[in-house]
């Protein structure tokens, strides 16, 4: 598990440092900061899953697009280099690029100096480089019925996503995989402990009675998934619906609960905003799940802006400090407050969970503003 980041002259960060957990939560405004520890994850994946980190890292695709290295750099910076430091397994792997003033306009930065444990068996037992990774962006594909067919990256890599975390794979990876049996994330309460049917149970938390079938295209060149709803005695089964028929918060949350749910100990899943489109209800049960899969040795990193997100992370650790099967231990939780000062320098807070689930303190801005929307509205 990766214990550490440290990033120096990288966009918004001049010199950063953090733990990380089984789940590390990046909060706070937009803007200053959350996006960029998620990129310096993808720069280097991306750049080794292209072959090319033995000289450097590549800006741009399949997982991110930085630009060129002006877009890069520290925003205060003239020129100089940046670093992306990580702890895994007790060991530090420094790696440094150059951003001279002659590299400004590429889009590939050359190596300057990396540590010398760096090898690329060290590498691919890390998660960050191995098939053990997936990564759902904001951008994802919601509201679709119709996704691509592109078999190495979905069967044998056994990723959700090829390009920009989109979760474009994602129907090709259920029909594939749905049928294999995963860790028991509904408390006994099914029999059926396969991907596709746990999914379609985290499913119906969201939305009750949902269902879903996937099928190859009659070319076999793509894949539909289509949605349905269970009957009752008082209403009609209800089958073949299209995405767009049944609210985006179902098909949006898909990819995120497929790549939890699928998930080994040891893995490392990166989320972007997992509560779009969701009913708060829904944004709580996520969380709920998210900290299930956590708390079995699975690292997670997720970027939010739903204060459901925390309080349903905060539930989860007074759930364990009483001893129950659903919680997480809070020394397990890492929760990041990203703002910017006056001056426009990053400033990136720690709020610490409590034994009880409560927050030691809240930062000013942090999930606040319902607060100080009330306290308007009921003063004289």
């Amino acid at each position: 598990m990766i214990t550490r980041l440290n990033i120096k002259n990288f966009k918004s960060h001049r010199d950063t440092d953090i733990r990380l957990d089984n789940l590390t939560v990046l909060a706070g405004t937009n803007g200053c900061g959350k996006t960029s520890v998620i990129q310096a994850f993808l720069l280097l994946r991306q750049t080794y899953q292209k072959g090319r980190l033995i000289d450097g890292l590549d800006l741009n695709k399949p997982l991110c697009n930085i630009g060129i290295g002006n877009d890069a750099l520290y925003r205060l910076a003239t020129a100089g280099e940046l670093s992306f430091i990580l702890d895994d397994n007790n060991e530090t792997f420094s790696f440094i690029f150059d951003v001279g003033i002659e590299s400004l306009t590429d889009s590939f930065l050359k190596k300057k100096s990396y540590s010398s444990n760096i090898t690329s068996n060290k590498l691919d037992n890390m998660s960050l480089f191995n098939n053990d990774f997936q990564y759902i962006s904001a951008s994802r594909w919601g509201g679709r019925s119709i996704f691509p067919k592109e078999t190495y990256a979905a069967e044998t890599q056994r990723q959700i996503s090829l390009e920009c975390g989109q979760g474009e794979l994602i129907a090709q990876y259920l029909y594939k995989f749905g049928h294999d049996d995963v860790h028991d994330y509904t408390n006994g309460q099914e029999t059926d402990l396969s991907l596709l049917n746990q999914t379609v149970y985290w499913e119906q938390k969201i939305s009750p009675n949902i269902t879903l079938d996937i099928e190859p295209s009659k070319d076999n060149n793509s894949f539909s998934i289509t949605y349905g709803v269970d009957g009752t005695e008082q209403r009609k089964a209800i089958q073949d619906l299209k995405a767009e028929n049944v609210g985006y918060g179902i098909s949006y949350t898909l990819p995120v609960i497929v790549a939890l749910l699928s998930a080994r100990p040891g893995a490392l899943i990166v989320i972007e905003n997992p509560e779009a489109h969701l009913h708060p209800a829904g944004q709580s049960e996520l969380a709920k799940l998210m900290t299930m899969v956590a708390a079995t040795g699975v690292q997670i990193i997720v970027e939010t802006h739903s204060d459901h997100i925390i309080s349903g992370i905060q539930l989860a650790c007074k759930a364990h400090s009483k001893n129950t099967a659903c919680g997480i231990s809070k020394d397990a939780v890492s929760i990041y407050y990203f703002h910017t000062m006056t001056d426009r320098t990053l400033q990136i807070e720690n709020v610490e969970i409590l034994d009880n689930g409560k927050l030691d303190y809240q930062p000013i801005g942090f999930f606040d503003q319902t607060e100080k929307d009330m306290y308007k509205l009921f003063e004289e």
